[in-house]
């Protein structure tokens, strides 16, 4: 993939410095990603221009998370700009449900909440697949703002039934692929992500397989100080490769793919301090001696999502 990214373009901020020098969390972090990515394509002084750029981006997003507290729906609405959005459209109209890809870009809190506002026929029908908060009463407080847009969380544990029923309403399921998911207990598939074997979740290539609804790519990103997009692309449509694994392996690949692209466009604002790459730690060995227990994974998750379906059919 080309990566022809001119960082030295990247706006940077004093408080962005300043955390890169004096508060650098996971600095280490963030340099060993940026060179996994980019390699040679940057030399070491426009790796830490792009460092020092991310926790610039950093720094204005706890800011604007901050205020977006205390913003009024109609300022929230008037900062968010969304394309796309005849994807999205062409993709429900089938009736079948929606299948969103996406990652940490941007000010993930901002542009979803402020972009959801710009579009009021959606309110309420769209579901985030995430790890929840043990305490309640914090979980409320924290995500007021994302409840109150008409955004809904499904817990990413035991989450099966919650995303069925999502979609039997023709509504839309976010699923957040730029984290490491753990190949040992079958939730991953090892795939290249920047030329380099990462944990990928695979759920999203099972519901895409088994319900033949297409998966939208969408990012949300800054341009400027106070604009914001939300952006969705093109449908990617399931592709058949022969047996389950090798499908699910390459379905997920061209999510990943696609989740480059919109790394590589705006490559300050993607979350670089994630520990992305861990299956050295992991055992990439483990999931190529396994690939019949994880076959006999995937059959069993898309045997509950059809067992579901008939559920729903008898009632």
């Amino acid at each position: 993939m080309t990566k022809n990214v001119d960082v030295r373009k990247l706006p940077l901020s004093v408080v962005g410095k300043f955390f890169y020098y004096f508060l650098p969390y996971r600095k280490r972090i963030v340099l060993s990603n940026i060179r996994q990515v980019f390699g040679d394509d940057l030399s070491e002084k426009e790796q830490i221009h792009l460092a020092k750029s991310f926790y610039s981006h950093l720094a204005t997003s706890l800011k604007e998370t901050f205020q977006l507290r205390f913003m009024s729906e109609r300022a929230l609405k008037n900062q968010v700009e969304v394309r796309g959005y005849e994807q999205l459209l062409s993709v429900a109209g089938e009736g079948r449900g929606v299948l969103i890809l996406t990652g940490h870009f941007g000010n993930w809190e901002f542009a979803p909440i402020g972009g959801i506002l710009n579009f009021k026929e959606f309110q309420g029908q769209f579901h985030f697949i995430r790890r929840t908060l043990g305490n309640k009463w914090l979980e409320r407080i924290l995500f007021r703002r994302y409840y109150k847009a008409g955004l809904h969380v499904i817990p990413k544990k035991n989450s099966l039934q919650q995303v069925c029923d999502a979609l039997e309403q023709n509504h839309a399921v976010v699923f957040v692929l730029d984290q490491h998911a753990s190949i040992v207990n079958r939730d991953g598939v090892a795939v290249e992500f920047f030329g380099k074997k990462a944990g990928t979740y695979r759920s999203l290539a099972s519901f895409a397989r088994h319900t033949g609804v297409p998966v939208i790519p969408a990012a949300g990103y800054r341009l400027g100080k106070k604009h914001h997009v939300l952006e969705f692309h093109e449908p990617i449509y399931w592709q058949d490769y022969g047996s389950t694994q090798e499908s699910i392996y390459q379905n997920t690949k061209t999510y990943n793919q696609a989740l480059e692209k919109i790394i590589l466009a705006h490559p300050e604002q993607w979350l670089w301090l994630h520990k992305r790459w861990k299956l050295k730690e992991s055992g990439v060995r483990s999931q190529e001696s396994g690939v019949r227990s994880q076959e006999s994974g995937i059959r069993n998750q898309e045997s509950g999502i059809r067992n579901q379906e008939l559920n729903r059919e008898d009632s």
